[in-house]
């Protein structure tokens, strides 16, 4: 998945769960009351399958963590 494909999505799964989302270059920042979630995007490359490689590291509480996690798994299966 390419970085802005990967901004779109996890744009779209922060705005559901709340958030106020802004948007940076290679970064999204996220707050909602007293939490605060950072997202760092760094595309790799080239698979060799040719499909786009990014690198995601995110930096929030365990909790908020898994909620997204959650939520990328339910919207990638249709869920």
């Amino acid at each position: 998945m390419s970085a802005e494909e990967a901004k779109f999505e996890l744009r779209r799964v922060l705005e559901r769960l709340g958030f106020q989302v802004k948007e940076m270059d290679s970064e999204i920042l996220a707050e909602k009351g007293s939490k605060a979630v950072r997202i760092s995007l760094k595309e790799l490359g080239r698979s060799e399958l040719n499909i786009p490689q990014t690198e995601v590291v995110f930096e929030c509480e365990e909790e908020i963590y898994r909620s997204i996690l959650e939520r990328l798994r339910l919207s990638r299966m249709g869920g």
